[in-house]
């Protein structure tokens, strides 16, 4: 008898621990809850709703994941959930999709974009039927939570300003910093997008049908349909899986109809091309931007990189850096190729010394082959670290 007492008041401590919890979230969620249309970017495709729990109970786990983001400094503000500047679709649909899950574990937040969208990711959210999130001007004194960068120098204007609640990211990490417990979720893997799918599964909450096209437009944009080196399986079960949820049979050819859109340039002009996928950094003090292009074949790969010289000293003017380039990359199935366009003298000296095993200089652009010089993966990395080993001046 006394053996079998002597597991009694541990079980029970367990017990009430666990019921604690589940009661600490479930007055969390009573007390910030939010109705799905509160914003027109909350409403879902069709007539699919939103459902606030998912078709099973959720599990002990799900619930103790819930509560370890139920703490945030939110001080009962709206959360703006934002992306990066020069937005792109993963920015863009992870902010919408994330300010969802943020509505459902208890908070108020909203997605916002830092500046009008690329015909990509236009195309992405009129087929979801979900409207463009609205432009945060300023995001001085805002509550917020990044998604997809972390830096100062990609981030909305005045976010130093801000009240920075979280950071979701799958890039390295930035500037940006807070004196503030936050919660803070950067994996290695293609997508952002990738990771608010594991949080609603984390969390126990189903997706909704355009929740999911979003999900999975992004996705796919972000990892070139799994053929990028950052991509992982996780990317690639996240498209299975939104997939089935969206009710698109064939991901071969919604990513097809998004590539295209994505080389689309039409009505824009070289400074509108030249800033639509522009990064800003910094390190070891030194300030530079890099602009992505898209391209399907050399020739204009080539035009583009003609074009981006003429703009060249406009475009350095424009911007408060110390270098600048631009980068017409082709990604067609296997072939990887870029062209580096130096925006500046400096910049090109610069080029020649951090990446000297470039295949070809043609007086314009810097030209890599066999894999290229991907923006993530291999140019910012690399300019880090030459920075670092030579002390800016």
């Amino acid at each position: 008898m006394e053996h079998r007492n002597s597991y009694t008041i541990p079980a029970c401590i367990i017990a009430a621990c666990l019921a604690a919890v589940c009661g600490f979230y479930a007055g969390k969620h009573a007390k910030s809850s939010i109705p799905e249309t509160e914003t027109a970017a909350a409403e879902p495709v069709q007539e699919t709703e939103v459902q606030e729990t998912s078709a099973d109970e959720p599990t002990e786990l799900q619930l103790l994941n819930r509560e370890a983001v139920s703490h945030m400094s939110d001080e009962g503000n709206t959360i703006y959930v934002i992306g990066h500047k020069s937005p792109d679709s993963d920015t863009v649909c992870s902010a919408i999709a994330y300010a969802r899950l943020l509505n459902l574990l208890g908070y108020t937040a909203e997605p916002r974009i830092t500046m009008p969208v690329n015909n990509e990711t236009k195309y992405i959210l009129e087929q979801a039927g979900c409207e463009t999130p609205e432009i945060l001007e300023s995001a001085a004194g805002e509550t917020i939570f990044l998604v997809d960068h972390s830096e100062y120098a990609q981030a909305a204007d005045d976010m130093i300003d801000a009240h920075i609640v979280g950071i979701m990211d799958h890039h390295g990490v930035g500037t940006v910093n807070t004196g503030h417990q936050i919660v803070y979720e950067a994996r290695p893997i293609g997508a952002t997008a990738t990771i608010v799918w594991l949080d609603y599964m984390n969390y126990g909450f189903e997706i909704d049908r355009q929740t999911a096209y979003l999900l999975l437009g992004a996705v796919l944009s972000d990892t070139s349909n799994g053929t990028i080196s950052t991509a992982t399986d996780a990317d690639r079960k996240a498209v299975s899986a939104l997939a089935e949820l969206a009710g698109v049979d064939d991901t071969e050819a919604l990513y097809k109809e998004i590539h295209e859109r994505a080389m689309s340039y039409d009505g824009m002009s070289d400074m509108e091309i030249m800033f639509s996928d522009y990064k800003e950094y910094e390190a070891s003090g030194v300030k530079y931007g890099i602009g992505l292009i898209n391209s399907t074949k050399e020739e204009t790969s080539k035009e583009l990189a003609e074009r981006m010289k003429n703009i060249a000293e406009e475009a350095m003017t424009s911007k408060d850096v110390d270098y600048m380039f631009a980068c017409a990359g082709i990604r067609e199935g296997d072939i990887k190729v870029d062209y580096i366009i130096p925006m500046s003298e400096a910049s090109r000296q610069l080029m020649e010394e951090a990446f000297p095993n470039y295949d070809e200089y043609d007086g314009t652009s810097f030209i890599f082959r066999n894999g290229g010089l991907g923006r993530k993966t291999k140019f910012v990395p690399g300019l880090n670290d030459f920075f670092a080993a030579h002390p800016h001046e």
